[in-house]
């Protein structure tokens, strides 16, 4: 009887284990919120140790996809990068040229070129990929006005997608890759309702 109770709760505790698994590409119509925000076009620097506007160096125009981040983190910032990872991949040869993703660091007094650049290879990103740090002060301003500073005891759920020219939304670093592509078509198209100002 001891043994028929183990292997229910081994069964059930696998099963909970494989539901969210299969449930990470699909769509749940994740919450797209316009916001109204005006990115400061501040110098920071990537994990090559390029010197750059935020805006008419980094983003040109293209849709970005930004979220916070920092070197240290074992947590929370490897999920999202993962999941960054696999949206990359349904966006192809898209990135870089149309969609660029920027991940601002939270802690730019230890997220060095070299610390970006170590997390770059860890991490595997690639192409239309920028990891961005700086003078903390700009880095801190640059958070601030895309609603993305936090405490580095806290970690960010949340993404700010588009550009200065299509105007931005905020929705959860939780959604699915293919949620995620379809707010990077909205606000590309300008024509759906998450692009909406």
């Amino acid at each position: 009887m001891t043994d028929m109770k183990t292997r229910a709760l081994i069964f059930l505790a696998v099963l909970c284990l494989l539901v969210p698994l299969s449930a990470q590409d699909s769509v749940h119509n994740t919450p797209v919120v316009p916001v109204h925000l005006t990115a400061p076009d501040i110098e920071v620097v990537n994990q090559a140790g390029e010197h750059l506007r935020f805006n008419s160096g980094v983003v040109k125009d293209r849709v970005a996809v930004i979220t916070s981040f920092f070197t240290s983190c074992t947590a929370f910032c490897p999920m999202t990068q993962e999941r960054l990872a696999r949206l990359a991949k349904l966006l192809h040869d898209r990135m870089g040229k149309d969609v660029i993703f920027v991940s601002v660091s939270v802690d730019p007094a230890k997220d060095t070129p070299a610390a970006m650049k170590a997390w770059e290879k860890k991490f595997n990103v690639g192409p239309g990929w920028m990891l961005v740090s700086g003078q903390t002060e700009n880095v801190e301003s640059l958070l601030t006005s895309l609603g993305l500073f936090v405490d580095i005891q806290r970690h960010q759920s949340m993404l700010i997608i588009g550009n200065q020219k299509k105007g931005w939304v905020r929705v959860s670093s939780w959604s699915s890759p293919k949620e995620l592509e379809q707010v990077i078509d909205g606000v590309e198209k300008g024509s759906s309702q998450s692009a909406r100002k």
